[in-house]
């Protein structure tokens, strides 16, 4: 059951990471795009600083799961490193527990504003007119994904990669 769980989490977590690229390479073309026609004196493409901005914004939630997972988050472990190993174990457990109840939290309250926001049709309006619960929709499923990555570690128990974890793997 776990390993059709971590394959299933795996999957998504690949579909978010490849979101967070094509969102770095949409913004790394589109604004080159724009300041080349600016210096051609060519009309600039109007929306593309917009869309720029909800790209980091989707972009940084959905690189979120994936950060974790590998260990590349902030972590203050002088207290950690300091205690013995039981005690690093446990302070890691109580992290998690509490990352958690975090994360299912934030999920539950913005899985709210994005449904409310889809009920009543809000549109976020600028240069480009667009609904506004799609980028809502965002947060809590990076929340999620984030709660499956800390029960992951809880019931894996982790502690012992956290050494290695920040250096292995990545983009």
């Amino acid at each position: 059951m776990l390993g059709r769980v971590r394959a299933v989490y795996d999957s998504a977590l690949k579909v978010f990471v490849l979101l967070f690229g094509g969102a770095v390479g949409f913004i790394a073309v589109t604004v080159s795009m724009n300041i080349f026609l600016r210096l051609l004196g060519i009309p600039t493409v109007e929306w593309v600083g917009e869309v720029a901005e909800y790209a980091i914004y989707v972009g940084a939630f959905a690189a979120a799961p994936w950060v974790l997972r590998l260990g590349l988050h902030v972590r203050i472990d002088i207290l950690s490193k300091t205690l013995p190993r039981a005690g690093a174990r446990a302070l890691d457990l109580v992290a998690d527990s509490v990352g958690l109840a975090i994360c299912l939290f934030i999920a539950y309250f913005s899985a709210g504003a994005a449904y409310n926001s889809f009920e009543h049709g809000s549109q976020i309006y600028k240069s480009l007119v667009i609904p506004e619960w799609p980028l809502l929709a965002v947060i809590p499923i990076s929340f999620v994904l984030l709660a499956i990555e800390f029960v992951l570690r809880i019931v894996v128990n982790k502690s012992d990669d956290a050494e290695t974890a920040s250096i292995s793997g990545g983009f």
